[in-house]
């Protein structure tokens, strides 16, 4: 490890974990090699992890690959399990803001409060302006718990939202494309607000399996390769209406006018075009800069950035 490699990016999916590593260039951040291993269904999802040590034996593995001797590590979480609010506070001491941001989480979850991780981080602490973070103790403590037993040094869960804006900045909102759900992502000059959709790629997958009386893996297979051809197209549409509806909600307090895509569904060939058409906004699937550079051939890395953009904004934490 040189003296110039970052902490590792490490994005637990509810399909996949990715592993990156990046290193610090003359021309900026860069990523080094990037580590995926496919998850079990079950094992993974947006809430605590149901199998942490299996887990931690994918990442494991991982490491094995990219041959690194970094052990410290940014993970992630995000909406249902992590949110992130604006809050102005008056003049008070950290004890008493402590106990006020823990009064005003009990507004935003719909769990004891007792089962939540709750932080302050000011924003801008001379007009009373304060972040307030709120993580589902067990997302946050199952993820902990993988990340160490895979034998790296979790030195911070970073919040999905944050670590994309990262990875892809200049863009008013990111929508990701997941495999059960769809997150858009909207930024200004405070917190970062999300909205979702309870729909995602496994819903079109479904629907070419019915329609076209396949396994789930040969429908998974046949929309990677053709997309929607043929079989899939109402879900797409459904998809595709129901994020245009959270970005026309989204609409009503932020200009949301460049919309960058990312997530395993955003590879549907011609999606930001249907968006586009839906919204008006300019919808691109773009490649994150720090993604750019001699470790993999281009194609690869368009091809794969929709799936790598999480894990390198994470990657990324500790250069901010």
């Amino acid at each position: 490890m040189t003296a110039h490699t970052l902490p590792l990016g490490v994005d637990i999916g509810t399909t996949r974990v990715r592993v990156v590593e990046a290193e610090c260039t003359a021309q900026g951040p860069r990523i080094r090699a990037v580590a995926v291993r496919d998850v079990s269904s079950g094992s993974s999802s947006s809430g605590a992890l149901e199998h942490p040590e299996y887990v931690a034996a994918l990442i494991e593995d991982a490491l094995h690959e990219l041959g690194t001797s970094q052990r410290k590590c940014v993970g992630a979480i995000g909406e249902p399990d992590a949110l992130l609010r604006p809050l102005r506070f008056p003049k008070m001491t950290s004890i008493e803001r402590e106990r006020a941001a823990r009064f005003e989480a009990q507004r935003f979850v719909e769990y004891p409060v007792d089962e939540a991780v709750i932080r302050v981080h000011a924003m801008d602490a001379s007009a009373g302006l304060w972040a307030l973070g709120i993580a589902r103790e067990s997302a946050v403590m199952t993820r902990v718990g993988a990340l160490r037993a895979a034998g790296l040094k979790p030195i911070a869960m970073d919040h999905e939202a944050c670590a994309l804006a990262r990875a892809l900045p200049g863009f008013d909102a990111i929508v990701d494309l997941g495999h059960q759900r769809a997150s858009l992502h909207v930024f200004n000059r405070e917190t970062p607000i999300t909205l979702q959709a309870y729909n995602g790629g496994a819903d079109i997958t479904r629907a070419i399996e019915r329609e076209l009386s396949l396994d789930v893996q040969t429908a998974e297979k046949r929309k990677r390769i053709l997309g929607t051809a043929g079989a899939g197209e109402r879900a797409r549409a459904a998809l595709t209406s129901d994020i245009a509806s959270l970005i026309h909600t989204a609409r009503a307090t932020h200009a949301v006018s460049r919309i960058a895509l990312v997530g395993n569904a955003a590879r549907l060939a011609g999606f930001e075009i249907d968006l586009e058409s839906a919204t008006g906004a300019l919808c691109e699937t773009p490649v994150s800069e720090a993604l750019r550079g001699p470790s993999y051939p281009d194609d690869v890395i368009r091809s794969s950035a929709p799936d790598w953009t999480l894990a390198a904004g994470l990657a990324l934490w500790s250069i901010n």
